[in-house]
């Protein structure tokens, strides 16, 4: 056999071994898992909420943004994993910015507790901030000038970007400690209205049987692009911002999210249908106490 043909198929041989060792290569690379931490609200339905704050084992996550998250998680090979182990939201953003965590759903534009994330633009969903009143009171307010003159509560947990927080200290707002309580003073007279997003604000109402005991305002005080934040010194960065930009540029895929925050607020009012709502008291002074 000439030399030429011989080395000829040895060279087919080595360049034969080479290919398949390529696509053995190729196919462990693309199978390799890359671990993504996630976190968010715990607290904050319909953007995130667990069960049990604090203790995730006891109870699933649940966001309007999940669906995003599977989509990426599948077409990109990550391993997602929730880190909700705080209870507060404060100090799971804290955990981004260390970079021990990838991800968080669910961030403001331009607002210091966010110093440090990237921020995935557009925004895919706005957060409304509106205020509900009783509703012989809701025709009351006609501007927000007006709504300075009166006496408002807001809860405590519910963190607004830095915008909003600047513009509320024009007003006579007390932070309340629990939903319930918040309603207690509006229902009371103690307060004039309550200040809160609209979505979870609804879903506070339904949860206590009082949608129908409340008006809304027909227009939100702020309406704040709400974001997902990346941290950035996580060794993902790069491929998140990537795909997740991607993503929230698809109209399609902003609509669906909306279709799906409707849909949850819908089905959380069923589930509550029937609810009792309760008997709040106002404190007024008995026959005898007027008397002394």
């Amino acid at each position: 056999m000439p030399k030429k043909i011989i080395l000829g198929c040895l060279c087919a041989i080595v360049l034969s071994l080479n290919a398949h060792a390529f696509v053995r290569y190729t196919e462990k690379v693309q199978t390799k898992l890359r671990d993504v931490n996630i976190t968010g609200f715990v607290d904050y339905a319909p953007f995130g909420a667990v069960e049990h704050p604090g203790e995730p084992l006891l109870g699933r996550f649940d966001s309007i943004w999940k669906p995003m998250i599977l989509q990426i998680q599948k077409e990109n090979n990550l391993k997602i994993s929730y880190d909700l182990k705080q209870k507060y939201y404060e100090n799971l953003v804290q955990k981004v910015r260390r970079g021990e965590i990838d991800l968080i759903l669910g961030a403001y534009h331009e607002t210091e507790l966010y110093r440090g994330l990237e921020l995935i633009f557009p925004s895919i969903i706005n957060n409304p901030v509106t205020v509900f009143m009783l509703p012989n009171r809701i025709s009351d307010v006609k501007s927000t000038d007006d709504l300075k003159k009166l006496k408002g509560v807001r809860l405590e947990k519910e963190v607004y970007s830095d915008f909003v927080e600047q513009q509320l200290q024009e007003y006579n707002i007390e932070k309340i400690d629990t939903p319930y309580n918040l309603f207690e003073k509006l229902f009371t007279k103690q307060a004039d209205y309550i200040l809160i997003s609209q979505y979870a604000g609804l879903i506070e109402a339904y949860k206590l049987g009082l949608r129908e005991q409340i008006s809304i305002s027909k227009q939100a005080l702020w309406n704040i692009p709400l974001f997902i934040g990346i941290s950035k010194i996580s060794p993902h960065r790069k491929l998140l911002a990537q795909k997740l930009t991607h993503y929230a540029k698809e109209q399609k895929n902003r609509d669906a999210i909306k279709e799906l925050l409707i849909k949850t607020i819908n089905d959380i009012g069923k589930k509550y249908e029937g609810v009792v709502p309760p008997t709040f008291v106002t404190d007024t002074p008995t026959e005898e106490t007027s008397e002394q």
